[in-house]
């Protein structure tokens, strides 16, 4: 069965989530209704882009780490 993509808002608040509140992948998933593995996807993905937090103001959402 494939993968559900998450919202751009979901994935924005899995962010804040790790770097403004220092929370784990387990505390995030709980937050976020999701699994840990897929919290840790994410964020493998988010590093990969070489973005910073805060994200800068030039960024869209098409850069955010997409899945599926």
């Amino acid at each position: 069965m494939p993968t559900k993509r998450l919202t751009i808002r979901k994935i924005r608040e899995i962010l804040r989530l790790k770097f403004d509140c220092k929370l784990t992948c387990g505390q995030i998933a709980t937050s976020c209704g999701i699994g840990r593995s897929t919290v840790s996807d994410y964020l493998k993905r988010f590093e990969a882009t070489f973005l910073g937090w805060p994200l800068p103001s030039d960024v869209d959402d098409s850069r955010l780490p997409q899945h599926g």
